[in-house]
């Protein structure tokens, strides 16, 4: 490889792993996770992609106007692994979906917790799931230390 290709590629590395990076964002910078809320809502679209999994689902509410809303799920890798698939969640499933509500007021939410029309819980929402996944692997860590006794 030449020394021009070798900067131009360094460049164009230099300048991806910046944006790459931001795409992640902590849930607490757009959700309230001190509170919780619970919607029901029919699903119109379930995208299983990074950083976040994404319900898209329509809620009517007491007086019969439909609102658009978002629901925010962990990586699609993390709920690869426990076997979710990109039919998980099909158009005009009803579900009743449970988690933190978002900072701005609009209609989304981190979720944690989603039951199904029959009363199958589905997990894998950003918190909990988050904390879990963390729990895990400092349980892991102090379990391949060796313990020191004095």
């Amino acid at each position: 490889m030449s020394v021009s290709r070798k900067i131009f590629s360094i460049a164009a590395a230099a300048t991806l792993i910046p944006a790459t990076l931001s795409a992640h964002h902590n849930a607490a910078s757009h959700y309230l996770l001190d509170q919780k809320i619970t919607v029901k809502g029919v699903v119109t679209e379930f995208r299983l992609i990074n950083p976040h999994a994404r319900i898209y689902f329509d809620v009517t509410t007491d007086d019969g106007v439909v609102q658009k809303w978002l629901g925010e799920g962990n990586a699609s890798s993390v709920l690869r692994r426990r076997g979710w698939t990109d039919d998980y969640l099909k158009p005009g499933d009803v579900i009743t979906i449970s988690g933190s509500p978002a900072r701005d007021g609009g209609h989304k939410i981190d979720w944690e917790l989603i039951v199904l029309e029959d009363g199958t819980e589905l997990r894998g929402g950003n918190t909990k799931a988050g904390e879990l996944e963390q729990q895990l692997r400092e349980l892991d860590k102090r379990r391949r230390r060796p313990e020191t006794r004095e």
